[in-house]
């Protein structure tokens, strides 16, 4: 059995969708490091193209230590570093044109594998919720679209859009602990700590997120644009 036996398993796990249909947190993923669907369909492309001999694979990876997602072409799981974990795989000798397979690519199980790599990279950066106290800069970073439909926010945070975390991280102290909670601790806020660590801040994010936080009998207060 090959080495390449594992990258062709998850090419043919990759297949058997509309290429569209995608969770809203997959969606996220891909607005937050490629900029949206069709920006990483053209970065996926071009890694395809990019190689002459048609051989290997092209990978959709996440890397724990950046807390993102990237691109890259790989002969076998032996050819990766940094700790990437594949989430989606092109044969690039299959006879499937790249477009066929873009427009073939099935987002459920695509989630569910980058939804296990984020849990288990961000799991040692819970923080339980005796850290809303201690936390010298709480943030909310829900999906904008939860966000606006929210009725409630933890006291004391500030809203910040989790697709654009790139943006205002460098507003953020280096030198205090930050706090980020999305609604249930799972993906969103897990991978917006990963991604504030690699850029050197201090950050954990809430476990059990504002729903938990709301279950403990926890205060919260009316979202600032709903008052």
């Amino acid at each position: 059995m090959s080495e390449s036996t594992d990258f062709h398993h998850l090419y043919e796990a990759s297949l058997g969708g509309d290429g569209v249909t995608m969770v809203p947190a997959m969606a996220l993923a891909l607005d937050t490091h490629f900029g949206g669907l069709q920006h990483w369909r053209d970065a996926f492309t071009a890694l395809v193209q990019a190689g002459q001999d048609g051989a290997g694979y092209a990978l959709l990876v996440f890397r724990p230590g950046a807390g993102a997602l990237c691109v890259l072409r790989a002969a076998n799981p032996a050819a990766l570093v940094d700790g990437d974990l594949p989430i989606l795989a092109l044969d690039c000798s299959a006879p499937d044109s790249v477009n066929h397979f873009l427009a073939h690519i099935d987002w459920a199980p695509v989630y569910a594998r980058y939804a296990e790599a984020v849990q288990v990279a961000g799991e040692p950066f819970g923080a339980g919720q005796d850290a809303v106290e201690t936390s010298a800069c709480l943030l909310d970073v829900r999906r904008a679209g939860v966000y606006q439909q929210a009725a409630s926010v933890i006291p004391g945070a500030q809203w910040r859009d989790p697709a654009a975390v790139g943006t205002w991280a460098a507003e953020l102290p280096r030198d205090r602990a930050v706090l980020v909670y999305c609604v249930y601790g799972h993906e969103v806020g897990r991978v917006t700590a990963l991604r504030l660590r690699a850029m050197g801040v201090d950050a954990r994010y809430l476990q059990g997120g504002i729903d938990g936080w709301i279950a403990a009998g926890q205060p919260t207060c009316a979202r600032p644009e709903a008052r």
